[in-house]
């Protein structure tokens, strides 16, 4: 009996880490495309949060799949098909699209290899009529509204949060929205490890590590071990859904000090080709330029 009780703690712990897995494996999977953006319609979003929707329309996040495709590609083209000859499955284009578009996650694994496939063609046809339907296609799919607050939001503990609960919207403050939705509080949102889940090593169903970055790497040893206690949105979120980083000028102001010091001199190397006297002085000077990085990781990354 007493072992029985021992065990018990056990069992449950190991439940609770596997039951999100096997409830993400029975909910019913998208044959399509338009049934899979039906699924996590966000169209309702932007009708009353249009700022937070307007900014979010200028971001990356916005666009994470077609700013990638040539990334991707590679990773399909060269890396699954030639260098480590595996089949193109749900399982291998997730090591991709479970950040640059989570919803795929509840694609059926045809139609997540359909996307894949359509991936490959957007590359090697951009500019051409075929290439430029298919990105169009693609384009629909990006890190949207429910990507952060529905299906990511939960995941940096699952074991403790359990999966994210289908139609309910996670912040972090958790405030009604009256008739819109209800709004659950959870405090990972607003850490730096609920952006490391994408922005970082991350780590396949698989157990296979992708270093597509290694932001979370210098942040944490680096920055964090030195003394650093800003998080990712302290700087990513100063202009709201935007997320500023490297492309943006005001950014890359803050996270830089850049000096440059100019000392000129005059020196005479002797005969000069193509002048009579060796008696002309030489106009030249040594550029100093610094650099110092005041982020709280390496530069650059992304």
């Amino acid at each position: 009996m007493k072992i029985l009780q021992r065990l018990v703690p056990f069992i449950m712990g190991i439940l609770l880490i596997f039951l999100p897995m096997s409830l993400l494996a029975m909910e019913k999977k998208a044959d399509t495309l338009d049934e899979l953006l039906e699924m996590f319609d966000e169209s309702s979003c932007m009708e009353c949060h249009e700022e937070a929707h307007g900014e979010w329309s200028k971001s990356w996040h916005a666009k994470a799949v077609v700013s990638s495709l040539g990334g991707m590609h590679n990773f399909i083209e060269i890396g699954l098909a030639k260098e480590w000859e595996t089949p193109l499955t749900k399982a291998q284009i997730m090591k991709c699209l479970d950040c640059h578009a989570p919803i795929v996650n509840y694609a059926s694994e045809e139609l997540a290899v359909k996307i894949g496939r359509m991936i490959v063609t957007a590359h090697k046809e951009k500019g051409k009529p075929a290439g430029d339907t298919i990105q169009k296609e693609l384009a629909r799919l990006n890190v949207g509204c429910l990507s952060c607050h529905n299906i990511k939001a939960t995941e940096v503990a699952r074991g403790f949060n359990g999966p994210a609960e289908r139609g309910m919207i996670y912040g972090p403050n958790g405030e009604d929205a009256g008739d819109a939705h209800e709004t659950l509080e959870v405090a990972d949102i607003t850490r730096s490890s609920f952006c490391m889940q994408c922005h970082g090593i991350y780590k396949a169903a698989d157990g296979e590590t992708i270093q597509c970055n290694t932001l979370s790497g210098s942040y944490q040893n680096t920055y964090l071990a030195l003394g650093g206690s800003k998080s990712c949105q302290d700087c990513h979120m100063k202009k709201g859904h935007l997320f500023p980083g490297g492309h943006d000028l005001d950014t890359v102001k803050e996270g830089l000090g850049f000096e440059v010091q100019i000392n000129p001199y005059k020196h005479l190397p002797g005969q000069i080709k193509g002048v009579k006297s060796p008696k002309n002085w030489v106009p030249s000077a040594v550029v100093n330029v610094f650099i110092e990085n005041k982020t709280g990781h390496r530069v650059p990354d992304g």
